[in-house]
């Protein structure tokens, strides 16, 4: 189904370029869904879809005990790849990767499919293995968050792909016939399934994923979820939760949400699953087996919830292509995202770095005295980039553009929490005060005490692009009631109009600190 974006596709196809710069074209052909996604690439190494489509063609449906696609299925394959080809053509893209995954592999006729659709479509499909796609879903997570000692899941139609990460590395990596359309038609008899279908169903996954956790060393893990089933259910509990942000990127997905969704959606047949705000046609007869495989996913890893990913293979496919340095840190993923930004929107980078970097060495100094951390630290970071982005939309009310960028563009290191608090610091940023909505709407994310810490950002923020020019460099004295700011760029370096008492009035309102200034 198309999104918005596809007025892209429109453009390009009266003789446009999709993008100017370099973009990439994924077409992925799983077991049960297709898909394709363009990308266009920054120079800073990140990826960003700018179009993307998708089809059901369920190469997986049917399939006999061998594997073997059927004949429908081959046909509706080729259709879907037909349909994906037309629009590489409109797009006018730099380059296409297209993969195929568990149907294909698995399939002794999986070569010939291949072949007919070449043949047909003139796309060449690499059967890529059940490690590389792993490895991809890795790569895509490690472009998204910094990973620790995490697993990185991808639960497809025909197949189950766990990625295990320790200290961020790509450890080990395993491919398990768990997909969501291979258990439904092994398992499942009867719509909606019976008990003793799903208690077996349920054995069945444990006793698989037992066996990889323990060759993989059996720990705790973060667990991390990629693919369109856990997507569904994720968009499903934030209709039913009322939850405030509906991109299902960095969604956690919990136990509890998993076990109402079992209820609910268990005893409807697929016919009614259908209408259920975020499973759809694609997902209704599949999505119980999606909840089982996630359900012993949570309790084999002791990890209590699912932190869900709105991006998939397809990005790792792109960014292997672009040659991303991954892993990095959240503060490199962050400035990767912010730079491909001002790509994208043609604001000030420069500037913004410059405010960062002296945001952060005031908030270096205040830091001690709130308990803030790394996420307030990497909040006003992203804060102090992005902070003039809105100008590329309109200078007039300039920190609510921001404001929304940060929120609605992809700025990859960053929870939903710390993402919240840069918005609404770089909303604050000239003094303003937080809307209504905001401080009651996004509570089930930050907690109350955030919204003080946001206004605290805000002036720190505010501060660092009055004085940033100056170069100054902050310490705290008297027991922490007074500021000093001393500065290395010469004096007459200029500087906003009534700088000093705007400096002293931001710092006082929020800090209750005194402000002296030297070298002025």
């Amino acid at each position: 189904m198309d999104r918005a974006r596809s007025v892209v596709l429109h453009a390009a196809a009266n003789g446009t370029r999709a993008r100017p710069g370099r973009t990439i074209g994924v077409i992925d052909v799983g077991s049960n869904t297709a898909r394709f996604v363009a990308f266009e690439a920054a120079a800073s190494g990140a990826v960003r879809a700018f179009y993307e489509t998708k089809e059901s063609p369920r190469l997986g449906l049917g399939t006999g005990p061998d594997g073997r696609l059927t004949a429908a299925a081959i046909e509706r394959g080729i259709a879907a790849v037909d349909s994906f080809a037309q629009t590489v053509r409109s797009l006018g893209l730099t380059r296409t990767i297209a993969v195929a995954t568990s149907a294909v592999r698995d399939a002794p006729n999986g070569a010939e499919f291949v072949r007919r659709v070449e043949r047909s479509t003139g796309v060449s499909l690499r059967i890529i293995s059940g490690a590389e796609e792993a490895r991809y879903a890795y790569l895509s997570m490690a472009a998204a968050w910094e990973l620790d000692n995490d697993l990185v899941s991808d639960l497809g139609g025909g197949s189950l792909q766990l990625a295990d990460v320790r200290s961020g590395q790509l450890r080990n990596s395993v491919s398990v016939p768990l997909g969501v359309l291979r258990l439904s038609q092994r398992f499942f008899d009867h719509d909606p399934p019976k008990r003793r279908e799903i208690d077996e169903l349920r054995e069945y996954v444990r006793e698989t994923l037992s066996s990889v956790l323990e060759a993989f060393g059996g720990k705790k893990y973060g667990l991390f979820g990629i693919g369109g089933t856990v997507r569904s259910l994720a968009r499903a509990a934030i209709e039913f939760r009322d939850y405030p942000v509906e991109r299902v990127h960095g969604y956690p997905l919990w136990d509890h949400d998993l076990e109402a969704l079992a209820e609910l959606l268990g005893e409807m047949p697929a016919a009614k699953r259908r209408a259920v705000p975020g499973i759809g046609a694609d997902r209704a007869d599949v999505v119980i087996a999606g909840i089982v495989v996630l359900q012993e996913l949570v309790r084999a890893t002791h990890a209590e919830r699912i932190v869900v990913a709105g991006i998939g293979i397809r990005e790792g496919l792109a960014l292997e292509a672009i040659g991303a340095k991954l892993p990095v840190s959240a503060e490199q993923l962050a400035e990767r995202s912010a730079a491909a930004a001002a790509e994208s929107f043609a604001f000030r980078l420069d500037h913004g770095r410059e405010v960062a970097d002296t945001a952060f060495g005031l908030f270096e100094v205040l830091a001690p005295r709130f308990g803030w951390g790394r996420s307030e630290g990497l909040a006003i970071r992203v804060a102090g980039w992005m902070h003039d982005a809105g100008t590329a939309i309109d200078l007039w009310r300039h920190a609510n553009h921001s404001a929304y960028l940060i929120q609605n563009y992809p700025i990859w290191g960053l929870d939903q929490r710390e993402v919240l608090l840069a918005s609404m610091a770089a909303r604050l940023h000239e003094g303003d005060d937080l809307p209504s909505a905001w401080k009651k709407g996004f509570l089930p994310i930050i907690r109350a005490s955030d919204l003080e810490t946001a206004r605290r950002l805000g002036a720190i923020l505010e501060v660092a692009e009055l004085a940033s020019d100056a170069r100054p460099r902050f310490s705290l004295g008297g027991a922490g009631k007074t500021l000093t700011l001393a500065f290395s760029a010469p004096a007459d370096t200029p500087l906003p109009a009534h700088w000093e008492e705007k400096v002293r009035k931001a710092m006082m309102r929020e800090f209750e600190v005194e402000v002296r200034f030297r070298d002025r």
